[in-house]
């Protein structure tokens, strides 16, 4: 039985495809195992967002690696954006057998048993690949990946150029797919995608979709992944309201809270209209866990700019931040921008940041036990009567007398547990 061990850095769509892949495997004689166990097939599916999920993903490579010196029979496969952006570094590092490119990593269990197989520019890619799939590796939530790439070029970004162009999953593949994760006894789907806002498949928007689904019998929670601000268009907004799964969470990326540091970032929105997004958000929704992507140290970023972005933060009705360290990334305009900010001043700014948003979590915590907000997730295990799950509301819950792994949890918090409501 072959033995195929599969890593995954990065975000939802990654850990989407990395099932996928895996899923195409199963349909031989073939044993998952972890990463850290031996294997036949080491797969790396790699992140290029920071230079330190570079570093991270050079590290699972080199891991592979090690376990190819001592058996010159294992064969390490690499894909992914980081994978995508330099395949020649990726190369330097050794000997790797198969390095596959974003479009054409679905098909790897099948690239393998070819003899040639000739890496794809991501940028030529029109169209959105898709196979079906029925079981995530390792999570009780479904993450289902409908959109690819974005047509957006911010300053600081490297995606577009590991992801390509936007193209979306056609809408009745969207609803097959939802239907076959529902069948395998999912009881919640998260949305994903690079840029999910941008979803569009003959004039069917994500608007569309969330209502679609919304039908389909067994689905209990619907989650939305990041989504850029300017894309929460009226008719989504609308939509959103009229749909009793969804969860009241929604991740934001604002990037900075300053006028000009937006601008030179090359977001296409500005604080005021942002202000009024949130405000939006929660006369929909009043209890929502708002999350906003934050970063600090963008090149050229003054301390009274990066004072401006606290004050706006301060105002606004969030739940929390993830706060990242500006990382330069080759290719990107950023780079090369003046300006460039010390690594200590930007992990000070960082700190402040994060220690913003702790407290901001902690009073959203206060308010769901004030306001005694019901919770719901799917239960993840259970330990001495004890189920944990992470709610609809992005706040992790402790329920006593849990249904097994895999249902649906249910609380009214009375207390602060750990890390969650309990």
């Amino acid at each position: 039985m072959l033995r195929v061990a599969i890593a995954t850095l990065g975000c939802k769509t990654n850990a989407y495809e990395s099932s996928a892949i895996v899923a195409q495997f199963q349909e031989s004689d073939v044993s998952v195992v972890p990463f850290d166990a031996e294997a036949d097939v080491y797969i790396v599916n790699t992140c290029t967002v920071t230079g330190r999920t570079d570093f991270k993903s050079r590290n699972l490579i080199r891991k592979a690696l090690a376990r190819k010196a001592v058996d010159p029979a294992v064969r390490i496969v690499v894909t992914g954006c980081f994978a995508q952006r330099e395949p020649d570094e990726i190369r330097a590092l050794g000997e790797i057998d198969l390095i596959v490119d974003n479009q054409n990593k679905l098909d790897i269990a099948s690239l393998l048993q070819q003899k040639q197989y000739e890496f794809a520019d991501i940028m030529a890619a029109r169209d959105f690949a898709y196979r079906p799939l029925r079981q995530m590796v390792d999570h009780s939530r479904a993450f289902q990946k409908i959109q690819d790439g974005c047509d957006f070029r911010c300053a600081y970004c490297a995606v577009p150029y590991g992801r390509g162009n936007s193209r979306s999953a056609s809408f009745e593949d969207v609803l097959g797919q939802a239907r076959l994760f529902v069948g395998s006894g999912y009881k919640e789907i998260v949305l994903g995608g690079v840029n999910l806002g941008l979803y569009n498949h003959g004039g069917k928007t994500l608007a569309d979709v969330v209502l679609a689904l919304r039908e389909i019998q067994g689905l209990e929670l619907l989650r939305l992944s990041s989504l850029e601000p300017m894309l929460f268009t009226p008719d989504l907004l609308d939509a959103l309201a009229e749909v009793p799964q969804l969860c009241p969470h929604f991740h934001i990326a604002l990037q900075s809270g300053c006028d000009a540091v937006l601008e030179r970032m090359g977001r296409h929105y500005g604080t005021e209209a942002f202000s009024t997004l949130i405000s939006d958000l929660l006369a929909r929704f009043p209890d929502a866990a708002i999350g906003l992507d934050v970063i600090a140290g963008f090149p050229g970023e003054t301390e009274a700019e990066f004072s401006q972005t606290l004050a706006f933060l301060e105002g606004l009705g969030i739940a929390y931040l993830h706060a990242f360290s500006f990382s330069r990334r080759k290719g990107t305009p950023a780079y090369d921008l003046p300006g460039q900010i010390p690594k200590n001043e930007i992990n000070q700014r960082t700190k402040v940041l994060t220690d913003l948003s702790a407290r901001k979590k902690e009073l959203y915590k206060q308010k769901l036990i004030r306001e005694r907000i019901a919770l719901r997730g799917v239960c993840e295990s259970v330990s001495h009567g004890l189920g944990t799950f992470l709610s609809d509301h992005y706040i992790r819950g402790y329920a006593q007398d849990s249904p097994a792994a895999g249902q649906i949890c249910r609380i009214v918090p009375q207390t602060i547990y750990r890390d969650g409501l309990r």
